[in-house]
């Protein structure tokens, strides 16, 4: 999937995409991939499951910027981190530019200690668009209020882990940033059935 691909996708039902300057990210130590995918289309501000995404902003905590930038006191190895969102948790999105560009979370109570989120921007794009799509068909098939109330069916979830592993090979690793969010959806939606 090109940027442009991802732009016509979705934007279909919602326009909340950040391009970053190129400027910004020049110095960054990011692969042409990477960067030509942040100029061309960015990420959105806001995806499910409650993902937040950096804009092209000056603000030290909304933009696309070195880990150490944010956070001084870090080693050198950290270096390689470029932030690039936040998990509701407060764990924080990064590219690994010491390790091909791949996307990685870095859990914020752990010093920082890093899991696997995708492979590179285009698996995490398609990740997105593949739990929006999930989010919709509940909508659209149980009800308004079901994706909120975890009220989802297997086959709807069937779809989501199949279209996870279509999107990004690497998605649901063990110890992943998307196999863990599967498993929390699992559980909520029996903490939900107990309290219906």
């Amino acid at each position: 999937m090109k940027a442009e691909e991802f732009i016509n996708i979705w934007t279909l039902d919602e326009d909340n995409l950040n391009p970053i300057s190129r400027e910004k990210l020049n110095g960054l130590g990011l692969s042409e991939n990477s960067i030509e995918f942040l100029v061309k289309s960015g990420l959105p501000d806001s995806a499910a499951p409650f993902l937040s995404f950096s804009k092209n902003s000056n603000d030290v905590y909304d933009s696309v910027q070195k880990l150490t930038s944010i956070y001084d006191f870090l080693e050198p190895e950290f270096e390689k981190y470029v932030v690039i969102g936040s998990c509701n948790d407060g764990d924080l999105i990064v590219i690994n530019t010491g390790n091909n560009d791949k996307i990685e979370y870095l859990d914020h109570e752990d010093y920082f200690s890093s899991h696997p989120f995708n492979s590179n921007l285009v698996a995490t794009a398609k990740c997105l668009i593949a739990y929006r799509n999930f989010v919709k068909r509940v909508q659209t098939e149980n009800g308004e209020d079901a994706f909120l109330e975890s009220n989802f069916t297997d086959e709807q979830f069937k779809k989501l882990k199949l279209d996870l592993k279509n999107a990004d090979s690497e998605a649901l690793q063990s110890d992943g940033f998307w196999l863990q969010q599967l498993e929390m959806d699992l559980e909520l939606r029996e903490d939900a059935k107990k309290e219906r």
